[in-house]
Parts: structure tokens; C-alpha cells; sequence
């Protein structure tokens, strides 16, 4: 069995495939977007935009200027508990989600950076509320993550060589590269690697060993 250096690159590779195993074992939630247009239905924005536009026609005698958006932007004031304080303080923080709408013509007024239309709702809406949860899911996922890696790395940087870290953690083969198990798995038959350099020597070196035999005998007279 050769031995094989457990080198930076390597080491990179071993983190690189860990990775994607936690990923896969443990992938990300995501968000409902395809909510949107049912929660913009449900708080009546389809009849409040159609009377918008037939009163400021009625008002102003031309139609209302519109733009059609593709996302519904949610937000709402949240109630968090401040850090470590274990006095119970908390703060507000105002937190926003994006939901995808089908192509919507909207007035101008409620139009946000040329695509989105935003609008607040109560803390508690069910669909602000899954939202939040898979927020908070995924941001305990990367804590999570960011640990496993960090004790992956900390365990790889105390063995110098493959060899001797697949002795002490045999399963970790699955994340190292074919071709390193490979060449760590050669026959390294360092006996006939050491006669084929002695006779490479013998032939090489005959007449520098003659020349040493020579002088040595002249250092005897």
C-alpha cells in the first residue's frame, strides 16, 4: 500500500464531496411563492385595483397609467427576542417576503421597481408565517452546516497522510477522490524498488567504485 499525502487540494476535495452529501441529506426548504396570487385574491386587491381604476377614470376622464407586475412583495412588523437577553426584551423588526403573481396590471402608485407590488399584512397570515418558517429553517440549516464543515476541517488538518486518516475513519472513503484510493491501494514494493536502484548504480557507478577501490590502496602504501 502506497503512501499518500493528504495535501490541500485533497483535503479540499474530501470537504467538497461532505458537502454535498449534507446537502443532500438535509436540502433547503423553499419558500411558497406560488402563493402569491392566492393570497392577492384573498385580501381583495383584484376588486380594490379595479375600483381604483374605474374612479380615476371617472375622476381624472382617461384611464388610471398601469404596470404589470410579477411579484408580490409581503411584509409585516415581527416581535423578536433581543439576542441572549434573558430579561425578555425584544425588538421589532420589519421583515418582507417575495411571492410570484402571474402577469397583473396594477396603477402605477403601487408599483415597486417595475416588477413587484407591495403590501403589508397582520404577523399572524398563514402564508407570512410559512414564510418566516422556512426562513428560520434554512438560516438553522447553515448554522448547522457552517459546524459540520468547521468540524470536518479541523479533524482533516490532524492527519498527514490518506492512509492514515481512512485507518482511523474508514467510512470517509466515499468522499475521497477514485483515483487517490487508487494510488493509495498500489502495491509499493519498496525491496525490488531498492535492487533495481542498487544495479542501476552498479552499472552507473563501476568506475567511480574502481576509482575509490584505487585510491584507497595508494592511502595504504
Amino acid at each position: 500500500m502506497k503512501t499518500v499525502r493528504l495535501s490541500d487540494s485533497l483535503k479540499r476535495d474530501i470537504r467538497r464531496e461532505a458537502q454535498k452529501k449534507y446537502e443532500s441529506a438535509n436540502p433547503e426548504r423553499t419558500f411558497p411563492v406560488d402563493k402569491g396570487m392566492e393570497l392577492f385574491t384573498e385580501q381583495g386587491y383584484p376588486t380594490k385595483i379595479d375600483s381604483t381604476l374605474q374612479h380615476f377614470k371617472t375622476t381624472w376622464g382617461f384611464n388610471c397609467p398601469t404596470n404589470t407586475v410579477h411579484k408580490l412583495v409581503i411584509s409585516a412588523e415581527v416581535v423578536e427576542p433581543s439576542g441572549d437577553d434573558e430579561d425578555g426584551n425584544t425588538y421589532t423588526q420589519k421583515k418582507s417576503y417575495s411571492l410570484h403573481l402571474p402577469d397583473v396590471a396594477v396603477p402605477n402608485v403601487l408599483v415597486r421597481y417595475g416588477d413587484e407590488m407591495r403590501v403589508p399584512v397582520e404577523a399572524d397570515n398563514p402564508v407570512f408565517v410559512e414564510c418566516m418558517e422556512v426562513e428560520m429553517h434554512n438560516d438553522n440549516r447553515w448554522r448547522s452546516e457552517r459546524e459540520y464543515l468547521l468540524k470536518i476541517d479541523t479533524v482533516l488538518d490532524r492527519f498527514a497522510t490518506l492512509n492514515q486518516l481512512m485507518k482511523a475513519a474508514p467510512y470517509i472513503k466515499d468522499l475521497v477522490p477514485q483515483d487517490r484510493l487508487q494510488k493509495m491501494h498500489e502495491k509499493d514494493d519498496r525491496s525490488e524498488r531498492r535492487k533495481q536502484q542498487a544495479e542501476i548504480a552498479d552499472n552507473e557507478l563501476s568506475e567511480l567504485r574502481e576509482v575509490l577501490l584505487e585510491d584507497a590502496l595508494l592511502g595504504d602504501e
